[in-house]
């Protein structure tokens, strides 16, 4: 049981980090400590967002594949159990250490419920995404992506219940790194080199498309905030459109360099923020610059 309960530890790493890479699952690992000794030194302020563990779990449960495997062996829910019980285990440590058992026994009673019923099989329903860009529909599916909206949405409904703004905005911040992704991901040469549109109109077409898409996956957190009268989160939340356009931006400036791309792009929103937006000014000339270059990408061979 100890060696199937390691591969499963090891598999559900893989899906995230590269293969026996042992430093990354130790640093991982590390972080995951210490954020149990935050909430313990944090425990009242934090209580209240511990149901982030159960979602944690369900949702992993319900998109994992290896169920009908698992079924092969006799005790299969006990491995199961032994399984979610030692991802939170720094936690219920922390729950015994504040002598919380109530979360202790209701967290236990709910992982049993989980492993218990049978694995329910939804049926695929298409994203409403625009597929002008396609990576939009492959990072969804890839990285699971949609399962992140749920525990979203709850979290910003408690936060502004509790009126904790930093968890409001937390919560925002998600969303703008989830609508960064697709820009991540880069199509062939030749799909530009093929494309119809000029360079000009085929960036203002991703803008178009990122704007869209980006809605779509808003929608519910506008309507929170309408119906709970957020107006000045909900004048915030503009940059979870923005950010994604000045990926893009940086992405076909450094199209040929994707870690070079990265670090400009972290590089330019941190002093965005540190330098009250000044950066910001330099956009038009960014996207000339992105322009000219998408037209030594589709003229290359011209």
């Amino acid at each position: 049981m100890i060696k199937i309960l390691k591969y499963l530890f090891l598999i559900r790493f893989r899906k995230i980090l590269s293969k026996d890479d042992y430093f990354a699952i130790l640093l991982i690992s590390i972080g995951y400590i210490l954020s149990a000794v935050l909430v313990y030194k944090n425990y009242s302020y934090f209580r209240d967002y511990m149901f982030i563990l159960f979602i944690d779990i369900a949702v992993y449960h319900i998109n994992r594949s290896d169920i009908e495997f698992l079924k092969l062996q006799k005790n299969h829910k006990t491995i199961l159990l032994l399984e979610y019980l030692f991802y939170s285990s720094p936690f219920y440590l922390v729950f015994f250490l504040k002598n919380d058992f109530i979360l202790v026994f209701g967290f236990l009673i709910l992982k049993l419920f989980l492993i218990s019923i049978e694995k329910v099989y939804f049926k695929i329903i298409p994203y409403p995404f625009q597929l002008f860009n396609v990576f939009w529909h492959i990072s969804f599916r890839k990285y699971k992506l949609i399962s992140t909206l749920p525990i979203i949405i709850i979290l910003l409904f408690l936060a502004i219940e509790n009126k904790n703004e930093n968890i409001i905005y937390f919560t925002l911040i998600i969303l703008t790194v989830i609508s960064c992704i697709p820009s991540f991901e880069r199509e062939k040469l030749e799909e530009i080199k093929l494309n119809p549109f000029d360079s000009e109109k085929y960036l203002k077409r991703q803008f178009k498309n990122s704007i869209i898409n980006t809605f779509y996956l808003v929608i519910p957190v506008v309507v929170i905030l309408c119906v709970l009268l957020q107006w000045e989160v909900l004048s915030f939340s503009i940059i979870i459109f923005i950010i994604p356009l000045i990926n893009i931006i940086l992405k076909y400036i450094y199209f040929n360099n994707s870690i070079l791309h990265q670090i400009v792009f972290i590089f330019f929103i941190g002093s965005s923020m540190m330098l009250y937006g000044i950066p910001l000014l330099t956009i038009p000339f960014l996207y000339k610059k992105a322009i000219k270059n998408l037209n030594t990408i589709k003229y290359a061979n011209h």
